[in-house]
C-alpha cells in the first residue's frame, strides 16, 4: 500500500464530519428557537390570564371600557408574545369559561367563573432538512392556562 493510495481519504472523512456537524448544528439552533417561541407564548398566556381574573378591560379616554373584556385579553396576550401573536397573524386563539351553571355571558366570563385561554401557532423550522421529519413540514405550538376569575363587580364582565 501506498502514499498515493490514500489521497483523498481525510478529505472524505473532513467532508462528511463537517456535514454532520452542521446538521447537528442547525438541529440544536431549530429546537432552541422552538422552546423559546414555546416559552415566549406560555408566559404570553399566563400574563393575560393574570388580566382577565382581575375582570379588567381596555379603557378609552372617558374612562368606560373601548372594547369587550374578551378584545382586552385577545389585546394583552398580543402585547406580550413578542410579536408572534398580532392583528395579523393570531395563531389560533381561544378562550372558554365554565361556571357552576354550565355556560357563561361572555367567553371572558363573571366573577368566579374558570377561564381557559389557549394558542395554538404554527412553528416553522429554519432548517428544511430538519423540517422533512414532521408532516406538513412544521410543528404546531400548543399552550394553555385556566384560572378562576377573581370577584369583581359583574357590571364588568
Amino acid at each position: 500500500m501506498t502514499l498515493r493510495d490514500e489521497s483523498g481519504q481525510s478529505l472524505i472523512e473532513v467532508g462528511i464530519s463537517l456535514m454532520l456537524l452542521l446538521v447537528f448544528s442547525m438541529a440544536a439552533m431549530d429546537f432552541g428557537y422552538l422552546f423559546s417561541q414555546k416559552l415566549t407564548l406560555q408566559n404570553a398566556v399566563r400574563q393575560a390570564g393574570r388580566y382577565a381574573i382581575t375582570g379588567q378591560c381596555v379603557t378609552g379616554s372617558n374612562g368606560s371600557c373601548s372594547v369587550t373584556r374578551y378584545n382586552s385579553v385577545v389585546q394583552t396576550l398580543q402585547n406580550t408574545s413578542l410579536g408572534y401573536l398580532n392583528t395579523s397573524n393570531t395563531g389560533d386563539v381561544s378562550m372558554t369559561c365554565t361556571n357552576e351553571g354550565g355556560g357563561c355571558p361572555n367567553s371572558a366570563g363573571g366573577p368566579g367563573d374558570v377561564v381557559t385561554i389557549s394558542v395554538s401557532y404554527p412553528y416553522t423550522f429554519l432548517s428544511p432538512m430538519l423540517a422533512a421529519f414532521f408532516p406538513s413540514h412544521s410543528y404546531t405550538i400548543k399552550v394553555g392556562a385556566s384560572f378562576t376569575n377573581e370577584s369583581f363587580p359583574p357590571s364588568a364582565s
